[in-house]
């Protein structure tokens, strides 16, 4: 009797949750295969027919001049932005990891950047940007009244200028992550470290750091996914451009296939950056699962 309503009960929540599960997989497994299928075939409009043609979408992306350009700004930007984002999350959250008055209002403050939606950031930073009322130029031209700077139409500014207004929009959630590290280390930890003769940078290399680790590793991979994903900010303020100077793949995957009709290459283009961003997640992972069996065979040792 018992298990029989035990399994009504099972029986029951699994009814509740099937419909969302079916859902959830569909919108999850159906765009993969419609990805997969593109990059294998030759995708006529406007009704989307498909002809197999191998690896050909493979080696024509690959042979396309700018495909190299985009290669280098994708690891600029994902690279960049994942250190400025460190950076200032770092110190913000060291900043506030303190019994100062008045910081329980700054963390809210701080968290603005994060909350605030990317098309309203992108418009801040543009205005912040632009070259005769932005508010950047406007403090520069203290130093030299003749400075007019077009930090996004000059080629050689504009992916660094949306990178720190990209890397502004994310720290606060690094900052949010490594604070509640910040706080979940033991006080009798650092206390016992200063007792020992350690300065402050001694306490955070060797105290704070260690135990910070595994919050560190996690926003790693989630910033790297973060950067690589990204196209908001990058397409509300420079479109890839001047002259594709600020394109990164994402961008480039939606020139192929909306600009260019290019659905074939689109979903080529996405199938290797698919693999590029899983190689090194899985290797980490068959890493973690080697090291951690090695720890278990010295414990029973």
């Amino acid at each position: 009797m018992k298990s029989k309503k035990i399994l009504q009960e099972r029986l029951t929540a699994y009814s509740l949750v099937l419909p969302c599960t079916i859902v959830l997989l569909v919108m999850m497994i159906y765009p993969i295969i419609q990805v997969l299928q593109f990059s294998f075939s030759n995708v006529s409009l406007p009704d989307f027919q498909t002809q197999f043609v191998g690896l050909k979408n493979f080696e024509r992306v690959l042979l396309k001049p700018e495909i190299a350009k985009d290669a280098a700004n994708t690891v600029i930007w994902t690279i960049a932005s994942l250190i400025i984002r460190f950076a200032l999350g770092t110190v913000a959250a060291l900043l506030l990891d303190t019994s100062i008055k008045g910081m329980k209002a700054l963390r809210v403050f701080a968290m603005l950047p994060w909350i605030m939606p990317s098309i309203v950031a992108a418009n801040v930073w543009r205005w912040l940007y632009s070259t005769d009322f932005g508010v950047i130029n406007y403090f520069l031209r203290f130093i030299d009244p003749n400075i007019t700077i077009n930090w996004l139409g000059n080629p050689s500014s504009a992916l660094f200028s949306v990178v720190f207004a990209f890397s502004w929009t994310g720290f606060p959630f690094v900052m949010l992550m490594l604070l509640a590290g910040l706080q979940g280390i033991p006080v009798d930890y650092k206390e016992a470290a200063r007792i020992d003769g350690a300065n402050p940078f001694n306490v955070f290399v060797h105290i704070t750091v260690p135990c910070l680790k595994p919050v560190i590793v996690t926003l790693i991979a989630l910033q790297l996914i973060d950067g690589i994903n990204s196209f908001d900010m990058l397409f509300n303020l420079t479109a890839g451009g001047p002259g594709g100077s600020s394109e990164i793949f994402s961008l480039a995957i939606y020139r192929y296939a909306f600009s260019n009709f290019d659905f074939s290459g689109s979903s080529a283009l996405s199938v290797m950056l698919i693999i590029v961003i899983a190689i090194p997640f899985f290797a980490y992972e068959i890493i973690s699962s080697l090291r951690q069996r090695k720890n278990r065979l010295k414990e029973g040792a």
